[in-house]
């Protein structure tokens, strides 16, 4: 990840001492990919319940034949107003190297080494190969933070840059299907002008505002090119059960999952030409190698995505339908009033109810423009099989959606 992900003078080094600088290392190290990662509470010393190092893990490095070597790495947490003392260093270098099985001891701190001590380990290690010694000071401490910006999201989050939270974003949903908080999510969001979004980016900041936020007021889509939307739809579609599976096992809701594809959708039938919408979701599956989508699994993700866009629109199209008289199922009555603005780019959920009941008259004409009559009902209510018709399904939701844009505008 990139350097200016992370603010470094946002983080209050001064005050990372004790077990706070140990579990930012902690989650540094995990970050970085670290095995067998244990976190040792003890006293001083080497005879210590900690037995002279506050972390202890392993790293396994790749050999000239493909094999995997293991490491096991000893790290020493020093937390001080001031530079680290000599003997510290000493004494934690010696009971390293009375072990055999160690391969890299750091010692690592928040303030900085002096120059001496920086000396007598470099004139050490010349007569020791083994363990190798690293001192990593806060210059140190703050360039592996950039590059790692979980670790310092879980403990200091501020100290993230506008691009840091993007990308923190992302990751919460993809490798732990959880979501963003609504003030990160306004944080961001005030800064769209100085970052990047991509398309997993823009699928987490969409599924994350279905789940704490209001897509209405950030409408991220509309900030991206039409690109980064479409590319963004089709790995929402192909990583759907992916993104599913990883939230029920956690316990994790998945409807803002299916919305915000649902959600994608809808604006792409805005920026781009329908019939190119109805090709991605018919053939976005064969663009997947090594992966095969049977018919059965596309109708299993489709179904509750394109269910919920049509009962989303025949919510807000029910409105103030003279024809249609029926309860919102899906939409509050906030929502409703505020549907579009999803589709306005401004700068600055409830659960489906069961027993819903639908009365619609057949002498009232469709204020859409739908042939209807009494052998042909409002195609919101009566759509059936979703994915048996693509196209017909995305002609219906494009005739709505530019009917009502043209009407708020």
């Amino acid at each position: 990840m990139k350097p200016d992900l992370i603010l470094p003078s946002e983080i209050p080094w001064n005050d990372i001492k004790g077990s706070d600088l140990e579990e930012l290392l902690y989650w540094l190290f995990d970050s970085m990919g670290a095995k067998d990662l244990e976190w040792r509470i003890g006293g001083k010393g080497a005879g210590a319940a900690d037995q002279g190092r506050d972390l202890e893990l392993s790293f396994f490095t790749p050999s000239p034949d493909g094999t995997l070597i293991k490491q096991i790495w000893w790290v020493e947490v020093k937390g001080r107003s001031g530079t680290v003392e000599s003997n510290e260093v000493h004494q934690a270098v010696l009971n390293a190297a009375g072990k055999i099985n160690i391969e890299v001891l750091v010692i690592a701190t928040n303030t900085n080494f002096s120059n001496p001590t920086r000396d007598w380990v470099k004139e050490w290690q010349q007569d020791h190969p083994r363990p190798i010694i690293k001192l990593w000071e806060k210059t140190e401490l703050e360039n592996l933070c950039s590059k790692n910006p979980l670790a310092v999201i879980r403990l200091h989050a501020k100290a993230l840059s506008p691009q840091g939270k993007v990308e923190v974003a992302s990751s919460k949903l993809w490798d732990y299907a959880s979501f963003t908080d609504e003030p990160t999510l306004k944080s961001i969001w005030e800064k769209q002008e100085s970052i990047n979004i991509d398309e997993r980016g823009l699928f987490a900041l969409v599924a994350s505002e279905f789940a704490n936020g209001d897509i209405g007021e950030r409408s991220w889509a509309l900030i991206v090119s039409d690109e980064i939307l479409i590319a963004s739809l089709c790995n929402g579609l192909i990583n759907f059960l992916y993104l599913a599976f990883k939230a029920n096992e956690i316990g994790v809701r998945q409807e803002p999952i299916i919305r915000a594809i649902s959600y994608l959708i809808m604006v792409a039938i805005q920026r781009v030409e329908s019939s190119s919408v109805s090709s991605i979701l018919s053939s976005v599956w064969e663009a997947v190698e090594d992966r095969e989508y049977p018919e059965k699994v596309r109708e299993f993700i489709l179904e509750p995505v394109l269910g919920t866009l049509l009962t989303e629109l025949k919510d807000v199209c029910t409105r103030d339908c003279r024809r249609v008289m029926t309860d919102p199922e899906l939409l509050q009555d906030s929502e409703i009033k505020r549907y579009w603005d999803r589709l306005k780019n401004k700068k600055d959920a409830k659960t489906q109810r069961e027993g819903i009941l639908t009365i619609e008259s057949y002498k009232e004409p469709c204020v859409v423009g739908f042939a209807v009559g009494k052998d042909a009902s409002c195609p919101l209510c009566n759509t059936e099989r979703l994915y048996s018709d693509i196209d017909k399904f995305i002609n219906i939701i494009s005739q709505v959606i530019r009917f009502r844009i043209s009407e708020k505008t």
